[in-house]
């Protein structure tokens, strides 16, 4: 504790996700020097989600023996549309909040100043800016764990487009016959590649009676399973593991080449929990994206694994400008 007191320049991050809320004391360098998280409920109303993030916010900065006055900022990386002029949130699918005042709220709560972002957007920014900065000026984010979401650095900037809600890759569509997906529509690249649409398509056929290796590694409980196990399962030659592994690999490299042709980006940082459940996605999904690229766009591509990995979000949040 007392370091972290010492640390000059000192910032809070906060990570809103669909069943936990984290928060980080975040130094100047973008290492997160001490966090705490804590679980939400669903149809908790927006008023108590709030007030639990200003009490979190209150016991990490006691806790390490920071005076709130300390605090040079708090910054909010919360999942979908955000208003970036009023700090609102227009739309939180985790949480089914509408138009909920959520920055004003903490700066009042607070009396620390306030801003908030997309929490890709915030994720990628704090990749770039503590990773990427000096080699590279037009990145693309893509997340993949539950769903699929987006992040573009365009010129040393966050990309939002016209009314702030650019960068939504997951729904972009790969196949308007395709498999059906939370959003309404069809075929989109979330339904083929997030970790919850895969999961489902395994349990669906290991309920209606599927025993192969896959039965085995899960124990014979379906309920566990992560595209970790999809990725153990295509090794040792299960043949509805194979059949997933290669629809995601083809649709995943199908997409980032669309994305490439388009934005020409230096580099893509790929992350979330499907990524880092997995060792060979990334090198197998390559080879798809050099085969559909366009050669020019694709002429010195790197891709890579997200490096903050779950801090990102509450990184770049605590850096991240409106």
């Amino acid at each position: 504790m007392a370091y972290v007191a010492e640390e000059p320049e000192l910032r809070i991050g906060i990570d809103i996700g669909g069943s936990k809320i984290a928060a980080g004391l975040v130094n100047r360098r973008g290492r997160v020097v001490s966090k705490k998280r804590i679980s939400v409920e669903k149809q908790k109303a927006y008023a108590k989600v709030r007030d639990d993030i200003a009490l979190l916010i209150d016991e990490l900065a006691t806790e390490n023996g920071i005076e709130k006055a300390r605090i040079e900022r708090i910054g909010i990386a919360s999942a979908g549309q955000i208003d970036n002029e009023t700090g609102n949130i227009l739309f939180s699918p985790n949480l089914g909040w509408r138009d909920v005042p959520l920055r004003a709220d903490l700066e009042k709560i607070c009396c620390v100043k306030t801003s908030i972002e997309n929490d890709v957007n915030a994720a990628i920014y704090g990749e770039w800016r503590f990773s990427l900065l000096k080699c590279a000026r037009n990145v693309l984010g893509v997340y993949i764990g539950t769903g699929v979401g987006g992040g573009i650095i365009i010129d040393g900037k966050v990309y939002r487009g016209f009314s702030n809600v650019g960068g939504e890759i997951g729904h972009i569509t790969l196949n308007p016959y395709g498999y059906p997906c939370n959003c309404g529509n069809t075929g989109c690249f979330e339904a083929y590649c997030g970790g919850s649409y895969i999961a489902q398509r395994a349990q669906r056929r290991l309920k209606s009676g599927y025993r192969g290796k896959l039965w085995g590694i899960l124990g014979g409980n379906s309920d566990i399973l992560h595209a970790g196990h999809i990725e153990e399962g295509y090794l040792l030659g299960d043949e509805l593991c194979e059949t997933l592994w290669r629809e995601v690999i083809e649709y995943m490299g199908a997409a980032l080449a669309g994305l490439v042709n388009l934005l020409n980006p230096e580099i893509i940082v790929l992350g979330g929990g499907v990524i880092y459940g997995t060792q060979r996605l990334i090198d197998e999904v390559k080879p798809i994206v050099e085969k559909r690229a366009m050669a020019p766009s694709i002429k010195g591509l790197r891709i890579i694994r997200a490096k903050l990995e779950e801090n990102a979000a509450i990184v770049g949040a605590a850096f991240i400008e409106a």
